[in-house]
């Protein structure tokens, strides 16, 4: 990750700082190093194929730059997302920062023949959390409901749950608000018991406040990650405050360069990716196989939101 983001650094210099420390967390848990040469050249096929004004440019661009180097063709993936941008707009989702991204989930998810299909159950997600949550849904919840839409969850039963998470929760401590509703989402993948997965929760996001690794709100997706994982919470959290500890001394990655919270976001993504290939490499049965499934989107949905409140940091920034 580290050497990722020094190769980074020093390609895209007018990129932010940020953004590109999450494209090189997102190599790194992908077991993947940097290509410069390669992200050079998708970056110049979206400016290419796209005008100055899209939201596909900006603080966007090196995000959809990461996620389109994972992609065996990535000039055909970026076809499909403004393909499917245009339908998403077409069935009354609003064009912003956030639908490129909830574009790009349906896009490499789902064949073309399932557009039509998958842009309905995103709709029919994102109005349940309307319901549920009039003045906290909005654009940003795009790409929770694009990621929602792409699984075989029900929506009524999954939102039902999304909403006791959020009473439980809210309950234990956490406050009401988009970031908690965010962690609902997140849990609600799961098919553990409610109440133990939140008392998991609790116990993870005060653990690693003790622990000086404490996450803001808006970092409250990637508790949900780590509920996810079987692991026991203490063994979790002493080996992200190891991680946390290591970056902090790396050049890049200390004090000056970055905030507590996003080492925190960083060092339970590298955490949870080791997890997470470990399940993959031992997996024997159809129970683990359902569970590897939650975990790995609940790690998308994560990863999107993290480099989402990236991006939004990074505009705010520059337009200050």
């Amino acid at each position: 990750m580290v050497d990722n983001f020094h190769k980074l650094k020093s390609a895209f210099r007018w990129d932010s700082h940020l953004i590109k420390h999450f494209v090189a967390m997102s190599h790194a848990i992908s077991n993947r190093k940097v290509d410069i040469q390669n992200l050079s050249n998708i970056k110049n096929y979206i400016k290419g194929h796209s005008s100055w004004t899209s939201y596909f440019r900006g603080t966007n661009e090196l995000l959809l730059v990461n996620l389109l180097s994972s992609q065996v063709d990535y000039q055909e993936t970026f076809n499909n997302i403004k393909d499917i941008y245009e339908l998403m707009k077409k069935n009354g989702f609003t064009r912003g920062p956030y639908l490129p991204m909830a574009a790009y989930t349906l896009a490499t998810k789902l064949e073309r023949s399932q557009w039509d299909e998958g842009i309905k159950r995103m709709m029919d997600f994102y109005n349940g959390m309307k319901k549920n949550h009039f003045w906290l849904t909005s654009q940003d919840d795009y790409v929770y409901s694009a990621v929602l839409a792409t699984s075989n969850l029900e929506v009524e039963e999954t939102m039902d749950k999304v909403e006791k998470y959020y009473s439980i929760l809210n309950k234990n401590g956490f406050y009401k608000g988009n970031d908690l509703q965010t962690l609902s989402h997140i849990l609600a993948l799961s098919d553990g018991e409610i109440e133990v997965n939140c008392n998991r929760a609790v116990s993870l996001y005060n653990k690693l406040k003790e622990n000086k690794c404490r996450l803001q709100h808006n970092a409250l997706s990637t508790i949900g990650l780590l509920v996810l994982l079987p692991q026991d919470v203490d063994v979790l959290v002493s080996e992200i405050k190891e991680v946390y500890e290591y970056i902090h001394s790396v050049d890049g990655y200390g004090f000056w360069s970055l905030d507590g919270s996003t080492r925190t976001i960083l060092s339970s993504n590298i955490v949870s990716s080791y997890y997470i290939d470990s399940i993959k490499d031992g997996i024997t049965d159809v129970a683990l196989s359902n569970s590897l499934v939650a975990i790995l989107i609940a790690q998308e949905q994560a990863a999107i939101s993290a480099a989402c409140i990236a991006a939004v940091s990074a505009s705010a920034a520059s337009s200050s």
